[in-house]
């Protein structure tokens, strides 16, 4: 079931995340580590209702921020789109429950709920040593925009974003 998060479902959120950083450093992937994201940024997701979890039996089995809170570095790029979007931020899923499906159940869910807002475009961004994540936009029809990069990692970050519904208008 995905509901929205909720400040009870903060310690389960964390330790996601702790075993997310050390999945993706193991790959030398820095994208998240103890200086993002923090307590606070889930905290303030749950604040803004931004947060939902993907729950099965009482256990948080990951997690999805989405709003239209865009990134200044997305400025540059040429997305295929103007105007409002969805934006996906972190996003994780608990280590024994990958490969289930989960993740593509809340991208789905993302986009039902930009439908819902009468929004037909997502915008989405993950480091580009994140290959499963990469892979998974791909599977998921996302298409790649470009490169930015991010609280001054070395590493770029790639860009995908997803025109969703009946309307595939493309600037």
């Amino acid at each position: 079931m995905i509901r929205i998060a909720r400040y009870d479902d903060l310690d389960q959120i964390l330790i996601i995340v702790k075993e997310t950083i050390k999945d993706l450093q193991s790959q030398g992937n820095f994208q998240w580590s103890e200086e993002y994201p923090t307590k606070a940024n889930f905290e303030n997701d749950i604040k803004q209702a931004n947060l939902y979890i993907y729950e099965i039996n009482n256990d948080v089995t990951g997690f999805i921020c989405i709003n239209k809170q865009e990134d200044i570095a997305y400025k540059p790029l040429s997305w295929n789109k103007l105007g409002e979007a969805i934006v996906i931020h972190r996003f994780a899923i608990k280590r024994s429950y990958q490969r289930q499906k989960i993740a593509t159940k809340l991208i789905e869910y993302a986009e039902r709920f930009a439908e819902n807002k009468g929004i037909n475009y997502i915008k989405v961004d993950t480091n580009s040593k994140n290959t499963r994540m990469n892979a998974l936009f791909k599977n998921l029809k996302f298409q790649f925009i470009g490169q930015i990069y991010l609280r001054d990692l070395k590493v770029p970050f790639n860009c995908y974003d997803k025109i969703i519904g009946g309307e595939n208008e493309i600037r």
